[in-house]
C-alpha cells in the first residue's frame, strides 16, 4: 500500500490550464463508470460493496484529480451523471462510520472525495478566466446544479451523523496523542460542512416542481441537522477554545467562515431575539 494514497490533502479542484470539453468526457465515461460499478451495488434494497471498494475510492480521488487541469471539470460532470456521491458514498459512508472500526478508511475516503466534490464554485473567477481566454463555451449551471443535489444527498438521515463520527475519534484523543493525520481528518469534515453551507438555496418560486421545491429549503435543513447532532456546538466549542487546544486554533478562520455562511442571509435584530420564543423560522426563513 502506498503511503501517499492514505493522505488526505485539502484543495480546490481546479488549477486553470485548459479544457477538455466534451471529448474528454467521452473518454472519461467508460472508465469512470467501471470503477463506480466496482463499489457495490444494492441487492434486495441493500447495498453490497465490492471486494476492491477501498481501491475504487482511491482510483476515483486520482480521476477527480484530473480536473486540476481541466477548465470544463471534465471529471466533476461525469462525476455526477454517475450519481457515485448519492448511490455509492453516501451509503458506503452509512456502512461503514463507527460500525467497529475506530477509523474506517472506506468511511474517511467517502468524506474526502464528497469534500472536493462539494467544493464551491467561485463563479466570478470562473467566468473571468474563461473570458480572458475568449472561451464562451463553458456552462456551470450543470455544476451548481450537482451541488444542490449533492447537498439533498448529504442530508439524508444518518449521513451528518456519520459524519460528526468520523471527526470524533481524532477529537477524543489528547494533544500528546494526536498526529498530523488526526488533523487533516478533522479538517476535511470541517470543509466539507463549509462547503455544505456554502451552497445556496434556489429562490423560492410556486413554479418550480415537487423535485426542486426541495432546493429552497436546503440551508434551514442543514441547520436543524446540525442542531440535532450536536454539531453547532461542535463548532462553538471549537470556536471559544476555552482549553486553548492548538488543533482548534487552527481551524479558526474556517470556523468562522462557517458561522457566516450560516447566518449570511438572517436579519441582524433576528439575532437577537429569544429562539425559544419565536422558533427556528426567524433564524432560517425557510424552515
Amino acid at each position: 500500500m502506498n503511503d501517499d494514497d492514505d493522505v488526505i490533502s485539502i484543495h480546490s479542484s481546479h488549477v486553470s490550464d485548459k479544457g477538455e470539453g466534451a471529448d474528454g468526457r467521452q473518454t472519461l465515461e467508460p472508465i469512470v463508470k467501471r470503477v463506480v460499478d466496482a463499489l457495490g451495488g444494492y441487492e434486495g434494497g441493500v447495498y453490497r460493496m465490492g471486494d476492491e471498494v477501498m481501491g475504487c475510492l482511491r482510483d476515483l480521488k486520482k480521476l477527480w484529480r484530473m480536473d486540476d487541469t481541466d477548465d470544463e471539470r471534465s471529471v466533476a460532470r461525469v462525476f455526477w451523471k454517475t450519481r457515485v456521491l448519492s448511490n455509492d458514498l453516501v451509503p458506503i459512508l452509512l456502512a461503514t462510520a463507527g460500525k467497529g472500526l475506530v477509523e474506517d478508511k472506506r468511511a474517511i475516503a467517502c468524506a474526502d472525495l464528497m469534500t472536493a466534490m462539494t467544493w464551491p464554485i467561485d463563479m466570478a473567477e470562473e467566468l473571468k478566466e474563461l473570458d480572458e481566454e475568449l472561451d464562451k463555451g463553458t456552462d456551470y449551471t450543470q455544476l451548481t446544479f450537482s451541488h444542490l443535489n449533492y447537498k439533498a444527498a448529504l442530508l439524508k438521515p444518518g449521513v451528518m451523523q456519520a459524519l460528526f463520527g468520523v471527526m470524533l475519534p481524532p477529537l477524543s484523543k489528547s494533544v500528546k496523542e494526536r498526529t498530523e493525520r488526526d488533523g487533516q481528518l478533522v479538517n476535511v469534515i470541517l470543509h466539507l460542512i463549509r462547503n455544505l453551507a456554502f451552497i445556496k438555496d434556489l429562490p423560492v418560486n410556486m413554479h418550480l416542481s415537487a423535485d426542486q421545491a426541495e432546493f429552497s429549503s436546503l440551508q434551514s435543513k442543514l441547520v436543524k441537522s446540525f442542531s440535532e447532532t450536536h454539531t453547532l456546538e461542535l463548532l462553538l466549542t471549537i470556536a471559544s477554545n476555552n482549553d486553548n487546544d492548538p488543533l482548534f486554533n487552527s481551524f479558526n478562520t474556517l470556523v468562522l467562515e462557517i458561522f457566516y455562511l450560516l447566518f449570511r442571509s438572517i436579519k441582524p435584530m433576528s439575532l437577537a431575539t429569544d429562539q425559544t420564543k419565536v422558533g427556528l423560522h426567524l433564524y432560517w426563513p425557510y424552515v
